[in-house]
């Protein structure tokens, strides 16, 4: 046991964090449960868990499709792991999955930010969507854009296909000048109560 121990580091730690906390959010969806252990599977088996560095992470550029091919992995893993069938678990699912995976790697730490590089990726990562995030969006009429958010709030961010989310992605970089990071400020927004159900 003690072995184990001097064994464990911060970087194995803050990666089992990341896993528990991306399973717990992305599992969140009454339309696709799992288990902590099967989203934690997902994780290691899919290809995400080995993003573990910023370079590892895809330059700013290429992110888009880099995230788009990552979803389809995940996808592909969890029909494998749930024995189920890969609409069960949408873009939407997979992209929470991945993107407080990310979240929790790189953008939640004391590390700085000030390599131009660095900061470009950590601008590029895709912040959690869901519909705290939508409605908050919808309700303060961000960048001008109440019925876009307000029509991704409606479908339910775990029923998001790739065109949704990515649609869901342009908007959000747009409205923050392509630092997407930014956009969480709208998520836990206290001036702002989002209604249970739009009128």
């Amino acid at each position: 046991m003690e072995d184990k121990l001097h064994h464990y580091g911060v970087d194995e730690h803050r990666r089992r964090f990341a896993a528990w906390a991306a399973a717990t959010a992305a599992r969140s969806s009454k339309n696709c449960r799992f288990t902590r252990n099967q989203g934690i599977f997902i994780i290691e088996r899919s290809g995400l868990s080995e993003l573990a560095a910023w370079q590892d992470l895809p330059i700013a550029d290429d992110f888009d499709e880099a995230h788009r091919e990552l979803r389809k992995s995940v996808r592909k893993t969890a029909a494998c792991v749930l024995d189920s069938t890969p609409e069960r678990f949408t873009h939407g699912v997979a992209a929470k999955l991945i993107n407080v995976y990310l979240k929790c790697l790189f953008l939640s730490g004391p590390e700085s930010l000030s390599d131009i590089s660095i900061q470009e990726r950590a601008n590029a990562l895709h912040p959690p969507i869901d519909r705290l995030l939508l409605g908050n969006l919808a309700a303060r009429d961000v960048g001008g854009r109440s019925k876009f958010w307000r029509k991704q709030w409606l479908k339910g961010w775990s029923n998001f296909n790739s065109e949704d989310y990515q649609a869901t992605i342009d908007n959000i970089r747009s409205v923050t000048r392509g630092a997407l990071w930014r956009i969480e400020q709208y998520w836990l927004d206290p001036e702002k109560v989002v209604p249970r159900a739009w009128p």
